[in-house]
């Protein structure tokens, strides 16, 4: 059974790390840093937190050294991910797992879904994959913090069941791609990471699990990659239940030179996971996309494949 970190303070200190990518502008952790203050917590920030080593958030060494402190310093009540981008799964081997500090609340997605696995394989803690501490801006357009996204990612940090995953409001169809109900743990996140992991001493467990994944600025077909990569590994063998997010930007990244033959999200999944038998849905508003349901890795969960609902069924704090 997963641990369950303590529910975040109304005044909480909140480190914030930058496991892969640099941040773009400095306004937007200034923004994001007055909305956690104006909630009365208290933002620490790793020191090297700025730095800039090309795509990366600084140097291997100084990003683990961040990551360490926030995971392991006393007094840290949540560990929240600057930013996803790339380069968390470089940082596995510089950190000292036996010398983590007590269960604390660790959020990010994207790239961080290297991390949740971290911590499941190491510490056994749930973790959220949810959004990154940049989404806390006054930014318009994709990346905006919508209502949906906010009032969930709290709720998700109290010690009461989320409940039932609220639909895309944009979009709000949920396809079945598998009829019958379960009630299992929840894994998974960014698909190309959870993918990556197979064959390191973080790999994705899957076994006996709800498996949630999603992915963003992909083409259709390595998708299809992804996922069959998944089966032939033995991933899917034997899930409980199988959840898929909203296509954000998923299709043909390129132009065709001629005329295009393709198969679209919906047919790859009817291909490779509905013949799995288990409860399976996809456009599930988690990960990437506009509105972004915080989700407790390692939380139990139930899944509806003929409902079309995924709903959290335990608090995933104490």
């Amino acid at each position: 059974m997963a641990i369950k970190p303590p529910a975040l303070p109304e005044k909480a200190t909140i480190a914030v790390v930058a496991p892969a990518s640099p941040p773009q502008t400095r306004s937007e952790i200034e923004q994001a840093t007055q909305y956690f203050e104006s909630r009365g917590h208290e933002v620490v920030f790793g020191p090297n937190v700025r730095n800039v080593h090309g795509y990366l958030a600084g140097t291997d060494e100084e990003r683990a050294a961040d990551l360490q402190w926030a995971l392991s310093e006393p007094g840290i009540d949540m560990v929240h991910a600057l930013e996803g981008g790339y380069g968390t799964a470089r940082l596995h081997p510089l950190i000292d797992w036996d010398s983590l500090g007590d269960p604390r609340i660790v959020c990010g997605f994207s790239d961080l879904t290297a991390l949740h696995l971290f911590v499941a394989a190491h510490a056994g803690w749930i973790s959220f994959y949810g959004p990154s501490f940049l989404r806390f801006t006054r930014t318009k357009g994709d990346y905006q913090l919508t209502p949906e996204t906010e009032e969930w990612f709290h709720r998700a940090l109290k010690p009461e069941p989320l409940g039932k995953v609220f639909e895309d409001p944009e979009e709000p169809y949920v396809l079945t791609l598998g009829e019958g109900i379960a009630e299992a743990p929840l894994v998974g996140g960014c698909l190309t990471l959870l993918c990556s992991s197979i064959g390191t001493p973080y790999e994705v467990q899957t076994d006996g699990c709800i498996l949630i994944v999603e992915d963003l600025d992909t083409e259709f077909y390595l998708v299809d990659t992804a996922l069959n990569h998944l089966r032939l590994a033995g991933k899917l063998d034997n899930i409980a239940g199988f959840a898929f997010g909203t296509s954000v930007n998923l299709g043909a990244q390129t132009k065709a030179e001629g005329p295009e033959s393709t198969l679209s999200i919906e047919e790859i999944l009817d291909e490779l996971i509905a013949p799995l038998g288990v409860p399976a849905i996809s456009n599930v508003p988690f990960g990437h996309g506009k509105h972004l349901a915080t989700m407790p890795l390692g939380a139990m969960a139930r899944i509806d494949g003929g409902g079309k609902t995924l709903e959290i069924l335990e608090a995933a704090v104490e």
